[in-house]
């Protein structure tokens, strides 16, 4: 019976010193930073005493996780930078595993968060562009008319519609020289056009030469930028995202 007991006794300090362990960390970061996070995962290094591998994932809706080191006492935190040296194989492999499942993580939940930003767009908020195939996925491709590399994928976009319908999401994130040629593309295009007649104005539009009017009402471009860019899931064009 006293044998249980301690053996107990022994189970309860053990995971009340873990608790204050995830909350000093947690409320250390909260101290410093005002941001709330989640302790994922922790990992004793084999070689580094006194420190751990620990994961923390950020609570405001954005699943984005951080590696960093924490003393075993969870009073100080080192964030990982790009300069890593150990002589211990051992903390390298722990680091290393730690900073690709993160990345991995970080990856799929941003593409998966900029699919559910480009998902709720309505079809007034882009243009379609219909392939030929039979049963074809969907690309929505984010591009803003001042944008080179843009203007590099609109040279393939005939081969995307050989495979996949293409929704044409133009924004203006690159000033309002921008906003104003979104603005004229967008009112431009009528979904009664032909796909010819709607790609040649597409690319009338992200040609070099084009120039925007001097005056037109921009605020819907603005609206569907705003709606794409200012949670950080999406950070730059050509974005392209299959449904």
């Amino acid at each position: 019976m006293i044998k249980k007991f301690l053996l107990l006794s022994a189970v309860l300090l053990s995971s009340l010193l873990a608790g204050s362990f995830e909350d000093n960390i947690k409320n250390l970061i909260e101290k410093q930073t005002s941001a709330k996070v989640n302790v994922v995962n922790s990992v004793d290094l084999k070689d580094s005493k006194n420190l751990k591998m620990v994961i923390v994932e950020v609570a405001d809706g954005s699943a984005q996780r951080i590696p960093m080191f924490v003393t075993s006492d969870g009073g100080t935190i080192i964030g990982l930078s790009n300069i890593f040296f150990t002589a211990s194989k051992a903390d390298e492999d722990i680091v290393s595993k730690a900073i690709d499942e993160t990345m991995a993580h970080n990856e799929s939940g941003q593409k998966e968060a900029a699919g559910k930003l480009i998902e709720a767009l309505s079809p007034d908020q882009y243009i379609t562009l219909k392939s030929s195939a039979k049963n074809p996925k969907t690309y929505f491709i984010v591009a803003d008319p001042n944008c080179g590399y843009c203007k590099e994928e609109l040279r393939n976009i005939e081969d995307r519609l050989k495979t996949h319908n293409v929704n044409m999401v133009i924004v203006g994130i690159l000033g309002e020289d921008s906003q104003k040629k979104a603005a004229y593309l967008v009112d431009k295009i009528k979904s009664s056009m032909s796909e010819k007649d709607k790609l040649q104005g597409i690319k009338e539009v992200f040609s070099s030469n084009f120039k925007a009017p001097a005056k037109i009402d921009t605020s819907k471009i603005a609206a569907t930028t705003e709606s794409l860019f200012k949670t950080g899931a999406i950070r730059g064009v050509p974005y392209i995202y299959e449904k």
